[in-house]
């Protein structure tokens, strides 16, 4: 094949600079010839016709072609003769016209290459071509040799190089997740937009540092040790990385890398970064949660036969020291005896609390009224050196919550605060009414939309760190010294909220105290004008007739032994078939039946239905220190039914028994009997 630099050389062999007509005098394949009579050689016509790329000369003045080599002919496919009837500028595409007779103007008869051009075949298509020419005489007309290389391929290879690049430049520059390359050393070569805006690094600084800087000590080691497996074993290697960011804020990557190399050799790394600081945050939360929650379920599961023990304890323990009148050292150990197994119900029932499963007597709330209440006793319990101010929105909605609990909350809160100010301070509760709408709901994530009573109780005192902040509703932790709480206490105000329908969040920094804000769904009942029976109640004693059904042995002898020495004719009951067995055979009045809500066979709930369908005048108290069984009876009775949590204390037992009968005393409507479904009970009669 003919190369481009055969047709150079029979083109410098014409000369550029003899006049029209004149002879030269050259030696060329052993003859001597003139120079306007060169291209007709043997030599040049063989390097004309013979070259693989297309050929031709043209007239300057008329730009006819003059004439053209085999390969125009097979390349822009116009015969021998179509050429003959064409000029030059009819292979250009029309935008390049001004161009080429621009260019021609300064055509010289040097050679030359001149810009990829656009010429059009016969068949419409385009090549592009890249354009050697030279200037000639040709028959005594100043010509133009050229050279036409087809560079269509090739530019079009360029092209689809160009189009990979700015591709792969774009989603390097674009992509979500980090990509990076670096020496074995750990010195950076290169690192996208999301490296510089994860990172907080501009791309210079990034390349003048190096990885080892920003990792932390594990992460070191492990990277070092991951560099290594990749040189011993080749492959990639996934692992995850702490590095600090530029305002030394940790995150944490996970990080897929392999080796690059270079002649066979490794000579650096190339990843991908992905920051998953928020889904471990998030992993993090949801393994609490399942803690607390696993927590949750073991306090429920075990509250049962506990709460029977601790009641025993307590009740023996109050029976005991009412009994050592005469002996002061014996009483006073009974009476620790009883107060060890208060405090013991107490942490069952802060356990039970955070765990969302205690047995809540929900109520129409106005919150003001529930902090005023509470205010004198606040007073009370936090030092003269803490000023308390409270400040009540006027115009509060309502909350639909259990009293008690919330007094507790309030109480938490406010302990809290205090312990959180040892040198004094300002403890502030705040109330006010707040419509959550769907973008505040985004901001703040735990609180959906919706219309809410927010409870503020804010302090300025020590304040706490972003980690401390994160497990501060965790149960058992705390942040006082040994010996100081049980670290249950912002648990339980957790675990209420949580359970009354709201949620809770806090704020607060290092120093500048802190504040924590409950969120309660407001209804728009009217606040309950409930006042406890146990305040009206000055007789705890009566001559009722009340079955006792409980299959705690121990606990059900005490109970049995209370209600006796209050006036009371007792039945006592192991399971409820026996129960039911007494209710249908005694001759007398049954005037409360006073029952367990977990029992073998059939449940309390079950024989309270059985037997208010034989006695409608019955009424009913349940007792449980099981959580989950509170409220989830049938009965659904209005009057006169209560469920009295275990373990409780002689005056409890002897006020809730009080109020419930009086409370029928007091109604003169009699519910009507229950439809009684067939069942386990009624199998057991039979």
């Amino acid at each position: 094949m003919l190369s481009n630099s055969c047709f150079r050389t029979s083109a410098l062999a014409l000369g550029d600079r003899f006049p029209k007509g004149a002879k030269v005098q050259a030696r060329m394949e052993g003859r001597e010839i003139q120079r306007g009579h060169l291209v007709s050689s043997p030599a040049f016509r063989l390097l004309f016709e013979n070259n693989p790329h297309p050929m031709w000369i043209y007239d300057l003045k008329t730009l006819r072609f003059l004439t053209v080599n085999d390969a125009a002919i097979r390349n822009y496919l116009f015969s021998r003769g179509e050429f003959a009837s064409m000029t030059i500028d009819q292979l250009h595409l029309q935008k390049d016209i001004p161009s080429f007779k621009k260019n021609l103007e300064s055509a010289s008869a040097q050679l030359t290459t001149s810009r990829i051009w656009h010429h059009r075949r016969k068949d419409k298509t385009i090549l592009e071509v890249e354009i050697t020419s030279h200037g000639i005489l040709f028959n005594g007309r100043k010509a133009q040799l050229v050279l036409a290389t087809d560079v269509t391929g090739r530019e079009r290879t360029r092209e689809a190089f160009r189009e990979t690049q700015e591709r792969y430049r774009d989603l390097f520059d674009h992509a979500n997740d980090i990509v990076f390359t670096a020496e074995l050393d750990g010195k950076l070569t290169s690192l996208n937009k999301a490296g510089e805006i994860v990172t907080g690094y501009s791309l210079e600084e990034a390349l003048r540092g190096n990885v080892v800087q920003v990792l932390g000590p594990q992460s070191l080691e492990l990277v070092r040790s991951m560099r290594e497996r990749k040189i011993i074993e080749g492959g990639e290697t996934t692992y995850e990385a702490e590095i600090a960011r530029k305002d030394g804020r940790l995150i944490t990557l996970a990080v897929k890398t392999s080796l690059v190399y270079r002649d066979g050799k490794p000579s650096g790394v190339r990843g991908i970064a992905c920051d998953i600081t928020e889904h471990k945050r998030l992993e993090e939360k949801l393994r609490q949660s399942q803690k607390m929650e696993a927590l949750g379920l073991l306090a429920g599961g075990i509250a049962h036969d506990f709460n029977n023990l601790l009641g025993v304890i307590i009740g023996y323990s109050e029976v005991l020291a009412e009994r050592l009148n005469s002996d002061g050292s014996l009483r006073r150990f009974a009476n620790e005896v009883l107060k060890a197994g208060e405090r013991a119900a107490s942490l069952t029932g802060q356990l039970l609390a955070f765990s969302r499963h205690q047995m809540l007597q929900p109520k129409v709330l106005d919150i003001n009224t529930s902090i005023e209440n509470m205010e004198e006793f606040l007073r009370r319990i936090i030092r003269e050196d803490i000023e308390i101010t409270f400040l009540p929105a006027p115009d509060l909605g309502r909350v639909k919550a259990d009293p008690s609990q919330i007094e507790q909350v309030i109480m938490n809160l406010a302990v809290n605060a205090r312990d959180a100010m040892p040198q004094g301070g300002e403890l502030k509760i705040e109330t006010a009414n707040l419509d959550m709408d769907e973008t505040s709901a985004r901001q703040d994530a735990p609180i959906p939309p919706g219309r809410y009573v927010v409870l503020c109780v804010s302090d300025t005192g020590v304040g706490m760190d972003a980690k401390t902040k994160e497990r501060i509703f965790e149960p058992f932790f705390t942040s006082k010294q040994a010996g100081n709480g049980t670290g249950l206490g912002l648990a339980t105000v957790y675990g209420i909220v949580k359970q009354s329908g709201g949620s809770i969040s806090v704020q607060s920094q290092k120093g500048k105290g802190s504040s924590f804000m409950i969120y309660l769904p407001r209804v728009e009942e009217p606040a309950s004008n409930f006042v406890s029976a146990s305040r009206q109640i000055d007789v705890l004693t009566g001559t009722e007739t009340i079955l006792l059904a409980d299959d705690a042995e121990p606990f059900r002898k005490l109970v049995r032994m209370v209600l006796e020495n209050s006036g009371y004719t007792v039945l006592e009951a192991a399971t409820s078939s026996e129960a039911a067995q007494i209710g249908a055979t005694h001759e007398g009045t049954i005037d409360l039946l006073f029952t367990d809500v977990v029992m073998p066979q059939v449940d309390g709930y079950q024989l309270s239905d059985y037997l208010r369908f034989h006695r409608p005048e019955m009424r009913v108290l349940y007792m449980s220190g099981y959580p989950n069984s509170a409220g989830s009876g049938t009965s659904g009775f209005k009057f006169g039914t209560r469920v009295l949590p275990k373990p409780f204390c002689k005056d409890a037992l002897l006020r809730a028994v009080r109020e419930v009968l009086n409370e029928f005393r007091d109604s003169h409507t009699l519910l009507a009997p229950r439809k009684l479904s067939t069942g386990i009970l009624q199998e057991c009669l039979n």
